[in-house]
């Protein structure tokens, strides 16, 4: 059976996904670690725009809104409504087309203001398309790289242009591997690396990444 890499930590798998690295087929890492920066909570917004769960535990554990929350993506949804107990008000339904989903967002917003708690290396996808003035960038957290070095593998599956980054600051992808990209900014920053994507995975990534495992072991 082939051997595969994924660029998260196993407790943050589905329990399919979990069987493969108690099989010893997945090795799953997590290359990033993040620390909490300095910050003063917003005064006013109309929406709280959540990127990853990551970005809302270091928020809410600071700070409280009022502001409807967004979330870009099923996943970062759900997480958000359990962890916290947020109800969530517009999820990016797919997450693999950040750019489309963006303007989505936008329209929906309609003029109004948002807060985008992030890591200081926030792509900013759905920022970009709002002005200055109606738009707040905070840096809730420091993204940190790890220095792992990573046996061959047969499969990666990339979850961030941050893990990306990381992986290649210390390994190689053999020539004939298969690379899986979670998302159009990871895959965008795969390619940016000259690195050959063979699925980008949609909407519900994990079930999606099972269903074409399962295809190709």
């Amino acid at each position: 059976m082939s051997s595969i890499f994924i660029s998260k930590d196993p407790e943050e798998l589905s329990i399919e996904l979990q069987a493969l690295v108690q099989k010893g087929v997945l090795e799953a890492q997590s290359l990033i670690d993040f620390s909490a920066v300095p910050f003063e909570c917003p005064t006013s917004h109309d929406i709280l725009f959540i990127a990853s769960i990551r970005a809302a535990d270091f928020f809410f554990a600071k700070c409280q809104t009022s502001a409807q929350i967004a979330c870009a993506g099923l996943e970062t949804a759900k997480k958000v409504a359990e962890r916290h107990q947020k109800e969530v008000h517009f999820i990016a339904q797919q997450s693999d087309q950040p750019k489309l989903e963006a303007q989505k967002f936008n329209e929906w917003r309609n003029g109004r203001s948002v807060c985008f708690p992030s890591s200081q290396l926030s792509v900013g996808t759905y920022a970009a398309l709002i002005p200055e003035n109606e738009k707040i960038i905070l840096t809730v957290y420091d993204t940190h790289f790890k220095n792992s070095s990573i046996q061959e593998k047969d499969i990666y599956v990339f979850s961030s242009p941050s893990n990306v980054r990381a992986f290649l600051a210390h390994n190689n992808i053999p020539a004939n591997a298969q690379v899986v990209a979670w998302g159009s900014s990871t895959a965008q920053e795969l390619e940016k690396k000259q690195i050959s994507v063979s699925k980008v995975l949609n909407g519900q990534q994990q079930a999606d990444l099972i269903t074409w495992l399962s295809k190709v072991l």
